[in-house]
């Protein structure tokens, strides 16, 4: 998951990119199966519609079932697409957000304790959430991060670093 390589535009001209990550795809287990109870409920209904009520009663349920997977499918796939997690060599930046974007960015020089929670499920898949004590009113969470010991233990290095006078990295 480590990735050292420089974008242009929101770094400095000495900061790089050495993490970035969406939240773990696990979180999309849920829209998928939606997806397909969904499907199999609208073609059990399809084919339980009376022949009578066929050409309309087939469009009232393919809209309804087009509606439904738009909220249970597409806005859960979307949020998930549009949340990042990078971490550079001076700042941890959290960017979310589908219509209304929303971004926080902690400097490294600021943490006071990185620290870590994971469920059963988030051990099983190598996953779990990065809370950042920070000297301001409240921790960062990064939620379902992949890779979670990989992830921690980079991050804890840069913060040594940065403590240090930036010395290592």
């Amino acid at each position: 998951m480590v990735v050292m390589r420089r974008r242009h535009g929101d770094l400095a001209d000495d900061e790089y990119v050495v993490v970035h990550c969406h939240p773990h795809g696990r979180v999309l287990a849920a829209p998928v199966l939606a997806l397909f109870v969904l499907a199999g409920v609208l073609g059990v209904l399809l084919a339980a519609l009376p022949s009578g009520a066929r050409p309309v009663g087939t469009w009232v349920l393919v809209g309804l079932f087009a509606v439904t997977a738009v909220v249970l499918v597409l806005v859960p796939v979307l949020r998930w697409a549009s949340t990042s997690y990078t971490v550079t060599s001076r700042r941890i930046m959290v960017r979310a957000g589908l219509l209304h974007r929303a971004g926080v960015n902690v400097a490294l020089n600021r943490v006071a304790e990185i620290s870590y929670r994971r469920s059963v499920l988030d051990r099983v898949f190598g996953s779990g959430t990065i809370v950042v004590d920070t000297q301001g009113p409240a921790p960062l969470q990064l939620h379902c991060v992949p890779d979670l010991a990989g992830v921690q233990r980079m991050l804890g290095e840069l913060v040594y670093a940065v403590g240090d006078g930036g010395q290592r990295v």
